[in-house]
């Protein structure tokens, strides 16, 4: 009878755990779904060309990116790549000026080509934090965030063309972070401005 009892409780604690397990990924899903929806809801309707900027940390094969692509044709999608790091130093100046034209021929060059012919209806930043940069190489307890966040803030103020900044990590919405806080005070930031949770691959 006891050993009844015990393979009872037991069957009855295994229906528990895989309730709260399907719950969860139930939740999961949703919020995932609901991340998705509010990341291609900022995307305008009428948009014929973008612009995406990403974090060195995020794949290029990302499935959002696959995505656009697939809706508005390859040609109509500029892709470009943050460094993940400078490339410079405080002792060589000829090293400081190959790092930028590198920087420039991967970031800034292939921007002005696509621009020269489409209308950039929007631009798009993919992260994983928010302030995701690389180490500065005179102070290297400072990150460099300007060849990744800034870029598209800039040139979307610039073009006056909405924003969407798509984040995986939410830790700098619970901490001190001056980016984050740029993009969330409307008062700061020049231009519409749409920010979404995005999932890793």
């Amino acid at each position: 009878m006891l050993e009844q009892n015990q393979e009872e409780a037991f069957r009855t604690l295994q229906t528990l755990l895989k309730g709260i397990a399907e719950k969860e990924e139930r939740e999961f899903t949703s919020r995932k779904a609901v991340a998705r929806d509010g990341f291609f809801g900022a995307i305008p309707e009428s948009a014929a060309s973008l612009y995406i900027h990403l974090s060195h940390k995020i794949s290029n094969r990302h499935p959002y990116i696959a995505e656009l692509q697939a809706r508005l044709g390859t040609d109509n999608v500029l892709v470009t790549i943050a460094p993940d790091r400078s490339g410079q130093s405080f002792y060589n100046g000829s090293l400081d000026k190959t790092a930028k034209a590198e920087k420039t021929r991967r970031v800034i060059e292939p921007f002005e080509k696509f621009s020269a012919n489409k209308s950039v209806d929007a631009i798009v930043y993919l992260c994983d934090y928010v302030c995701d940069g690389y180490q500065d190489p005179i102070f290297p307890d400072s990150v460099q965030t300007e060849w990744h966040i800034w870029r598209p803030i800039r040139l979307a103020e610039e073009l006056q063309k909405p924003l969407v900044v798509g984040y995986q990590n939410n830790f700098c919405f619970r901490a001190e972070c001056y980016e984050r806080e740029f993009i969330t005070d409307r008062e700061k930031i020049k231009c519409p401005v749409t920010i979404a949770r995005i999932w890793p691959l």
